[in-house]
């Protein structure tokens, strides 16, 4: 086991939420609520991440994307969506559209306003590990029975957010069926079998109804699945339109605690996106 390093960061309000456009019928997505000035939660990070070691050139900037995910959260708790949509990373901004399309979609987006403001609060946890891919960072969040998380990336410009939102129509490109915390939109909470892997269905939505270019969610060949910030296996058994990953608890089995448990996959070169849902036994 990684031991970790704490820290904590004082952080104004800023702003944010996450948008929605359509692949060829998609989902929804919401989350919500807002004090004045927070002090972001101890968030700890794997210093293996932070401290290049001697087969790694590059180190993973594992604080300051955490202490970007803080701002994007404070700014969707207080609600100031244009400071949070400016952190995404081009490739999020052209997907979720306008900064205004993104402030009207709020209220179907990823993270509720409260849920920030838990994620934030004294009984929330922050961690950050290396993502997928060179230069990426996973940053997730616990409180309570709701996990969440993001990839963070170095854009040239600075650490920016991949976080496109959820199609707000139709049905869902992909949903949870263990923990049955179905599509991204939906967000039960619901303890996890630990008899059986994990599990996560994707619908080639775009397929179906026989609509080609580019997708907001994409139907991922290649993912990424990480248990808290600890990567761990995965498996697929795949068909034409649909796919289902199978993800073993062999590094960590789940307990009475919450823990994020996130899939990363790239839906077009250079653009990222995640799912994560909380894992807990009953």
């Amino acid at each position: 086991m990684t031991q970790k390093i704490t820290y904590r960061t004082l952080v104004l309000l800023g702003t944010v939420a996450t948008a929605a456009l359509v692949l060829a019928g998609c989902t929804g997505g919401a989350d919500a609520a807002a004090p004045s000035t927070t002090v972001a939660p101890t968030a700890s990070v794997d210093p293996s991440a932070s401290t290049p070691d001697a087969t790694s050139a590059v180190a993973v900037p594992t604080e300051e994307a955490a202490a970007v995910v803080e701002d994007y959260l404070t700014a969707i708790q207080a609600e100031q969506y244009g400071e949070a949509y400016a952190l995404l990373t081009d490739e999020s901004r052209a997907l979720a559209g306008s900064e205004a399309q993104f402030a009207e979609s709020a209220v179907y987006s990823i993270v509720r306003s409260e849920e920030a403001a838990g994620y934030l609060g004294t009984g929330g946890t922050i961690e950050a590990g290396p993502g997928p891919a060179e230069g990426t960072v996973l940053v997730t969040a616990v409180s309570d029975r709701i996990a969440d998380g993001w990839l963070v990336r170095d854009t040239g410009a600075g650490m920016r957010i991949d976080d496109a939102g959820v199609p707000s129509t139709g049905a869902s490109p992909y949903e949870w069926v263990n923990p049955a915390s179905g599509p991204e939109d939906v967000r039960d909470s619901v303890a996890v079998d630990p008899a059986a892997p994990a599990a996560l269905i994707f619908r080639d939505l775009a397929a179906e109804a026989g609509v080609e270019g580019p997708g907001l969610v994409g139907f991922p060949s290649t993912i990424t699945a990480y248990l808290g910030t600890v990567e761990v296996p995965a498996s697929s058994a795949m068909s034409d339109l649909q796919a289902r990953w199978d993800i073993a608890w062999e590094a960590s089995a789940p307990s009475a605690e919450t823990q994020p448990l996130t899939v990363a996959w790239e839906v077009e070169p250079g653009s990222w996106r995640t799912t994560t849902t909380a894992v807990y036994t009953g």
